[in-house]
């Protein structure tokens, strides 16, 4: 999910779908964009959403309750990924398994690999989902 506020966050969202779905075509993904923060804190906050595409200065506003999120509470998640200035994040209790999976697809998808941050950089982030590290420091599959 991204939102129309966040301009860069809903045409990134469809590369990013596109290239789940190529590697994953299982996951069926699909793009959602909410038309403001509020609708992205509302969805995401009761887990009808389990990932959402901020650019990083409002993953950070939204951990923290601050920003356009001010007037609605922090919200808690993982990195799953991180493209430059956007982070793809997740539930916290997003399961390893899926995280995993779709951390490797998108390692691995040339569409969108110029604007993926280095793995071994992107590993070393503190609130990284654990599944999405297993997959970056290439670790099995989670069990």
């Amino acid at each position: 999910m991204s939102t129309i506020p966040d301009e860069p966050t809903y045409p990134f969202s469809l590369l990013l779908v596109a290239a789940i779905n190529e590697a994953l075509p299982e996951a069926k993904a699909r793009p959602a964009r909410a038309k403001h923060f509020e609708r992205v804190h509302s969805l995401f906050g009761t887990k009808q959403m389990q990932l959402m595409l901020l650019s990083r200065q409002n993953a950070i506003a939204a951990q923290n309750g601050t920003g356009p999120f001010v007037e609605l509470g922090p919200l808690q998640f993982k990195i799953i990924y991180q493209f430059g200035e956007l982070q793809l994040l997740a539930q916290i209790d997003f399961p390893d398994q899926h995280a995993w999976l779709v951390t490797n697809a998108i390692m691995h998808a040339e569409a969108i690999s110029d604007q993926a941050d280095n793995p071994e950089e992107l590993a070393l982030q503190s609130n990284l989902h654990p599944g999405s590290r297993a997959a970056l420091t290439y670790q099995p599959f989670p069990e």
